[in-house]
C-alpha cells in the first residue's frame, strides 16, 4: 500500500477532494438559501421530501466534511492540536469504513448523478486507508534539493 501512494500525496489528494466536497455542499446551501433552488430529485438519492429536510442534511454534511478536513490537517501535523493527534489514526480508519460504505451506497443509488459520486467516495476510501496504515507519526514534508523542510 505504501508503495502505491506515499503519505504526503494521499494527504494532499484527500484535502483536495474533501475541499471540493465542502465547496459542493456550500454551493447547494447557497442555491437553497439565496436562489431558492433545491435540487431535491438529484441529491440524497431523491429521498428528501421537503426543502427543509434537504437543508438540514446539507448543513450536517457540510459540518462533517469540515471535521474530516480538520482531522486530515491534524494527522498531517499541519494543524497542531496535540490532544487530538493520538486519535487521528483511529479516525482515519473510521473514515475509511465510512467512505467505503458511502461508495457502496452511491453505486446503488437511483440517479446517475449520485452514482458518479461513487468514484470520488471510492477514491477517498482508498486515500483514507493509505493514511490510516501509516503507523508512525508523520510530519508533512516538502521535498527540496537534498533537504526536507516542514511545510
Amino acid at each position: 500500500m505504501r508503495k502505491i501512494i506515499d503519505f504526503n500525496t494521499a494527504i494532499l489528494a484527500s484535502l483536495f477532494l474533501i475541499g471540493i466536497l465542502i465547496l459542493f455542499h456550500i454551493s447547494i446551501l447557497i442555491g437553497i438559501l439565496i436562489f431558492d433552488y433545491a435540487p431535491i430529485d438529484f441529491l440524497w438519492g431523491g429521498k428528501m421530501k421537503t426543502v427543509a429536510q434537504l437543508l438540514n442534511f446539507e448543513i450536517v454534511s457540510l459540518l462533517t466534511s469540515v471535521i474530516f478536513f480538520c482531522l486530515l490537517l491534524i494527522r498531517a501535523k499541519l494543524l497542531n492540536i496535540p490532544k487530538l493527534t493520538g486519535i487521528t489514526r483511529i479516525a482515519m480508519w473510521v473514515l475509511f469504513v465510512f467512505f467505503l460504505l458511502n461508495t457502496i451506497g452511491n453505486a446503488m443509488a437511483a440517479t446517475t448523478f449520485e452514482r458518479l459520486f461513487a468514484i470520488a467516495s471510492g477514491a477517498l476510501a482508498f486515500l483514507f486507508l493509505r493514511i490510516a496504515v501509516e503507523k508512525t507519526e508523520v510530519i508533512f514534508y516538502k521535498k527540496t534539493t537534498g533537504q526536507s523542510k516542514i511545510l
